[in-house]
């Protein structure tokens, strides 16, 4: 095969051909990711290529949440989509975080920038959740729970059950605190 016909089979050579500019465009994109990653600065999630090498580490101990309605123990292993599951318990996680120390955003955000977070100080009462937010949480995951549940939530009760394996791998209790109780 000569040169030529290899050119014409590339992507790169088909965009030239067909728009210059979108041409421009790809190449320059593909440099500058490049020459982020050879510098270790991140651009975008996609390309951050060290955000898959770490190995994962199995956590010592796990947090189970207890929730329930109406003196009802809310199953939500069973009966929910995994979507639905997925956002009964992410924001009780998040609020769990913010109730014991701080906004987790504002720490990531803090570890990544260092002091570049200065920064964006000026807009971070926009993005990062205050008090008021967090006092306002227990409100609005009971009207969340009406929603998704199809039922009057009267008093609602969240305990955070602080797990781990035993020897014989079996569940055991460590711990329990209560997250929310509302009546």
């Amino acid at each position: 095969m000569d040169l030529n016909k290899i050119m014409e089979r590339l992507f790169l050579y088909k965009v030239y051909k067909f728009n210059k500019k979108l041409f421009i465009f790809f190449t320059g994109f593909a440099m500058l990711s490049l020459i982020c990653n050879i510098t270790g600065n991140e651009i975008t999630p996609f390309y951050v290529w060290g955000m898959y090498s770490e190995k994962e580490v199995a956590p010592v101990h796990y947090e189970i949440f207890r929730v329930q309605i109406n003196n009802n123990l809310v199953d939500y292993s069973t009966g929910f989509l995994p979507e639905n599951r997925l956002f009964l318990l992410s924001p009780l996680t998040y609020y769990a975080s913010m109730k014991n120390a701080k906004d987790p955003t504002e720490v990531f955000l803090k570890e990544k920038l260092k002091d570049k977070f200065a920064m964006i100080q000026p807009y971070a009462k926009r993005v990062l959740n205050s008090q008021k937010e967090v006092n306002e949480f227990p409100s609005w995951y009971r009207r969340y729970l009406q929603q998704t549940t199809g039922k009057i939530v009267q008093n609602l009760k969240v305990e955070v059950l602080n797990t781990s394996y035993d020897i014989h791998n079996n569940i055991r209790i460590d711990s329990t605190y209560t997250l929310i109780d509302e009546r």
